[in-house]
């Protein structure tokens, strides 16, 4: 949310200003709600400060810590920006915050790929799948937010206005088949990676595809969270239909979540020797 409301900000058109907004304003509230949930998530949740005054250089979870607390003031400053429209404030503070949104988001994936007791998480593709699972579950969330918007908006604006902004939610649903198309070629470098590696991988894969998980990858993060709405949005004249984009990116959401959960928990199943 947080990339894509950037990126709006530097198109410089009065039709990307309320994409901006609502990324820039969606990107905020998830952004505060994930400490309480990583708090909550720790044995000892009041101790949580330690993170910040022991901190540990070489650990992944201390600058796991710095990134998401400075991801956080970045993002705050330049909703302010955006919502208050200095657009040469919003640009210098979204460009500096770049860095640290990426950092913060994909060091969960850098934390995994370092876990060497973990077959399904110790590879190099951990980073770039959760950056990019990121982009397409942030962007289903705006389609449907933008959509939101619109409805409510539409009767106020010209046959122009609209027509430029029903444009914008084309080119929001074009980059989003497009990094759909690049996660799903990361998990199939990931099983491939899998198919032909060691025991305990192979004992992994194995679960993903016939085992007690195969409905959950299969059946929902590939077939419902990925293939069907490439489906639903393969045809230009049925992509710009509200009903589908809400649908289509309903299911994403709900894949990429199964995905975190079978990565998460799944990948605790299976040890490397």
């Amino acid at each position: 949310l947080y990339i894509t409301s950037v990126i709006a900000t530097l198109m410089k058109k009065e039709e990307w200003k309320p994409t901006a907004k609502i990324g820039a304003a969606g990107a905020l509230v998830l952004l505060l709600s994930a400490p309480v949930l990583l708090i909550v998530d720790l044995n000892q949740p009041f101790r949580f400060w330690h993170l910040f005054v022991y901190m540990n250089p070489s650990s992944p979870l201390t600058w796991g810590s710095i990134f998401l607390a400075l991801d956080a003031v970045v993002c705050v400053v330049y909703t302010y920006y955006v919502l208050q429209e200095n657009s040469k404030m919003a640009r210098a503070w979204g460009l500096a915050g770049l860095p640290v949104a990426i950092a913060g988001h994909g060091y969960t994936g850098f934390f995994l790929a370092l876990s060497k007791a973990r077959a399904f998480w110790n590879t190099a593709l951990n980073p770039a799948l959760f950056m990019v699972s990121a982009m397409v579950s942030g962007l289903a969330v705006l389609i449907i937010l933008s959509n939101l918007w619109l409805r409510r908006y539409a009767p106020t604006m010209s046959a122009e206005q609209l027509e430029k902004n029903r444009g914008v939610i084309g080119t929001l649903l074009r980059l989003f088949i497009v990094f759909i198309i690049v996660d799903l070629f990361l998990i199939g470098s990931d099983l491939t990676v899998l198919a032909s590696s060691d025991t305990e991988s192979y004992a992994m894969l194995q679960l993903l595809t016939t085992g007690e998980y195969a409905i959950w990858f299969l059946g929902i993060e590939l077939m419902l969270g990925a293939f069907l709405p490439l489906g639903l949005l393969a045809h230009p004249k049925t992509r710009m239909i509200p009903a589908v984009q809400y649908c289509s990116a309903a299911l994403v959401i709900i894949g990429i979540f199964v995905m975190r959960v079978i990565i998460v928990i799944g990948g605790q199943s299976v040890h490397l020797t």
